[in-house]
């Protein structure tokens, strides 16, 4: 059976110590004289345009609040002894003096004890893991590329993350999401997702895609690291007390389900793909074995219904719009906006953005109200991918074809053409006193509709327009077969 993660609360600097104590006795007071502040059984919960009963298997706050101030200390701890030797062997934080972590734990990582539990933790098997089951899941996400792409970008990053306010306030402190390092982070984040999906041996002990997240995992703690250092020299410059521990359990749990799990029932329903009862348990399987590598506990993933409650949970504890959320969600649009070749408008992300978000959270994050052209447009590429999703299930060779397809087009266009080549996850975007992302532009000329010059959304509105007369056409013919002569029929009616 393989090692579970390790978990502490409070953090590395013993200053902060008796600030994470002294919150969670405050939870825990707080949780003792407002039990009725929580959600009740069989209420009506609603976030956008999903609703759900809260059942038992959600996660009160009770249980999500002190999350806020745990995290990876098997991570954290490796780290500071790759640190070192990264110090002994004469690199910096300079970027052409920057150590590779990972290359440095593979050499090391008989050295040291810390060093030792880290490998053996990455590199043990957990005895539920079913290989076939992840190969399936890793399939998933080829299968439906078009509509989990959308709903990755327009729901899981506009919308979701974007609202999520310990997320965002790290994020806007690394400087990661400036639109001039934007589209960059956002490919590595891709690069990411592309690994874990390619093979079976990508996420295997060794595999590229298993590499990838030892990576990430040393990302989170040089992040973690690097801010809770100067928050020890100025308390104001990252709030603790309101946002926790800077990359917590509770924001990883968080950022697991979204990868996991709204695709299922946030995203693809609201495209008209509903994936099968087999594909959810195969796809969060997939995940759980991921968040486990990232030292992401992984009971709140064992089951579907487990895991969507996890999900509904998220819904109601995590999303806040800030100040700081309205500049993270106008810097994502700016940069997609008329981003060659597809040259997509801000109306279109509008438009998808709402249908897949609701007003309400799209209101709160200052979106436009685009016209019906952007949402016939946006229709017209649901009712493309709902019509792919259905003739993949007709036919499995067309489906093994659409998952090759995609599967090559997307590694070429994000690792090969986008990144010049695989990232490393190096610690590039570092917080300092001094980054604090702003809403920018992203120094493009505006596109005007024509012809050819937005693809994306002039092929979906064909594709509306053809729907709409195919299902005008349709209700004709079946008006004239019920009622071939009306005419004749109301004539014995004078």
């Amino acid at each position: 059976m393989g090692m579970g993660p390790t978990y502490r609360r409070a953090s590395p600097l013993s200053i902060l110590l008796t600030r994470v104590i002294s919150v969670l006795s405050s939870c825990r007071r707080h949780h003792t004289a407002n039990m009725d502040t929580e959600e009740k059984i069989g209420s009506l919960q609603r976030s956008g345009p999903y609703t759900f009963e809260w059942t038992k298997l959600h996660l009160p706050r009770w249980k999500t609040d002190p999350m806020r101030y745990q995290y990876d200390t098997v991570g954290a701890k490796a780290l500071e002894q790759l640190q070192h030797i990264a110090k002994e062997r004469g690199f910096s934080d300079d970027p052409r003096k920057r150590p590779d972590f990972y290359q440095l734990l593979a050499e090391n990582h008989a050295r040291h004890a810390d060093l030792r539990d880290f490998w053996a933790q990455l590199h043990s098997v957990p005895d539920w893991v079913d290989w076939e089951q992840l190969e399936r899941g890793q399939r998933f996400f080829y299968r439906y590329a078009a509509a989990n792409l959308m709903g990755f970008a327009l729901q899981g990053f506009v919308g979701e993350n974007s609202a999520a306010s310990g997320v965002v306030e790290v994020l806007v402190r690394t400087g990661g999401f400036s639109t001039r390092v934007l589209l960059h982070r956002l490919l590595e984040t891709f690069q990411w997702l592309l690994q874990v999906t390619e093979s079976l041996a990508a996420i295997q002990p060794g595999g590229a895609g298993h590499i990838s997240t030892v990576r990430i995992r040393l990302l989170h703690s040089s992040v973690r690291q690097r801010i809770l250092n100067m928050v020890e020299n100025r308390p104001e410059y990252f709030d603790i007390n309101a946002h926790g521990v800077p990359v917590n359990t509770l924001d990883n749990i968080h950022s697991l389900a979204t990868f996991s799990c709204n695709h299922m029932w946030l995203q693809l329903p609201q495209m008209g793909v509903y994936p099968t009862e087999q594909e959810k348990k195969d796809y969060i399987a997939l995940f759980r074995y991921l968040g486990y590598l990232l030292a992401i506990p992984d009971e709140y993933f064992v089951t579907v219904g487990q895991a969507k409650a996890t999900m509904e949970s998220m819904l109601v504890h995590e999303l806040a719009v800030t100040k700081t959320s309205r500049v993270v969600c106008f810097n994502f649009i700016k940069c997609l906006v008329d981003l060659p070749p597809f040259n997509v408008s801000k109306e279109f992300i509008e438009a998808g953005s709402r249908v897949l978000n609701g007003d309400e959270l799209c209101d709160q994050l200052e979106m436009g109200r685009p016209g019906w052209v952007a949402y016939a447009c946006f229709k017209g590429h649901c009712w493309l991918v709902s019509t792919l999703a259905r003739a993949q299930r007709l036919s499995p060779a067309f489906d093994e074809w659409a998952i090759q397809k995609w599967k090559h087009l997307l590694h070429s266009a994000v690792i090969q053409s986008g990144l010049k080549g695989a990232s490393k996850f190096d610690f590039k975007y570092v917080p300092g006193e001094s980054i604090m992302v702003k809403k920018e532009g992203n120094g493009r000329k505006n596109v005007k509709y024509g012809l050819l010059s937005r693809p994306v959304e002039i092929f979906s509105f064909s594709i509306f327009i053809l729907g709409i007369v195919v299902a005008t056409s349709a209700c004709l013919f079946t008006l004239w077969i019920v009622a071939p002569h009306p005419i004749r029929w109301y004539s014995k009616y004078p």
